[in-house]
């Protein structure tokens, strides 16, 4: 009987509506890695753009010597900074990268929300959805989907999730709906840990104040001097981002009765 039941597991499907929106999310989070590194190899080529052209400026001879001069200059600048980038480990383009992490990740958790109160209408029946107070006469003009995301949005403010910390930040929002569970190790301390230097970024300019000092004692710094966002970092958060990404994947196979997780003793203990 335990054979059979493990042979249903294996046939069974999650709905489309749950794999299109995970492969999406997928295709975004590897996209924006991979802009970051042909980024990094583009700003490495800047470089090496004065000698080029000076060369191109003795093929040409002197009929161009005015625009050859303004392309030489502008080569110079932009090739100062490039090495001063390269040099420090590209923080500026890492920066920006962390701050579009976290609103993928944002996205990716409120939108899954989102389409969990479309496609399951037990989910209308949540206690925490009960209670929401809602405008009657917007939420009916909206349409379907629309109508979703403005559940979501209530729920936002009701369980005061955007003032949560690290992963309870989401975790907050599939909890009342049963998908709340643990992560594995490292991942909760990685995503805090984004949290906390995307609002570094935000709303400091990236300058370590008290704040930070106290809420990540572990990163090296100093508090008024600019936080160095370097590749290692970045990679860590991203990976991170795709360990709870699995994880939620992993719990809504259990919900729907499809064996997603590795056998046990295959996979490191989750933290909780």
């Amino acid at each position: 009987m335990a054979d059979k039941d493990a042979h249903k597991a294996k046939t069974k499907k999650l709905p489309k509506w749950i794999t299109e929106h995970f492969e999406g999310s997928l295709e975004s989070s590897q996209t924006l890695m991979q802009i970051v590194h042909l980024s990094e190899k583009g700003i490495a080529v800047l470089r090496g753009m004065p000698k080029i052209v000076e060369v191109l400026a003795e093929v040409k001879g002197d009929s161009e010597a005015t625009a050859t001069q303004k392309q030489l200059e502008t080569a110079k600048r932009e090739a100062l900074l490039a090495q001063t980038e390269v040099e420090r480990g590209f923080p500026v383009l890492h920066g920006f990268a962390v701050v579009s992490l976290w609103s993928w990740l944002e996205h990716f958790v409120k939108e899954f929300v989102a389409l969990w109160l479309l496609h399951r209408k037990s989910a209308l029946s949540a206690p925490s959805v009960q209670k929401l107070r809602i405008r009657f006469g917007d939420y009916m003009q909206l349409p379907k989907s629309e109508q979703a995301a403005y559940l979501v949005e209530l729920l936002e403010k009701d369980m005061a999730s955007p003032l949560k910390k690290g992963v309870n930040r989401f975790e907050s929002l599939l909890e009342p709906f049963g998908l709340g569970g643990s992560l594995p190790p490292g991942c909760a301390q990685s995503i805090f840990e984004l949290q906390q230097v995307r609002n570094l970024l935000a709303h400091r300019s990236g300058r370590v104040d008290r704040r930070f000092k106290a809420e990540c004692p572990w990163i090296k710094c100093r508090v008024k001097e600019e936080l160095v966002v370097n590749r290692e970092m970045l990679e860590r958060y991203s990976s991170a981002c795709m360990d709870y990404w699995i994880e939620l994947l992993y719990r809504l196979g259990d919900v729907h009765g499809v064996a997603l997780r590795p056998a046990p003793g295959k996979d490191s203990d989750a933290e909780t």
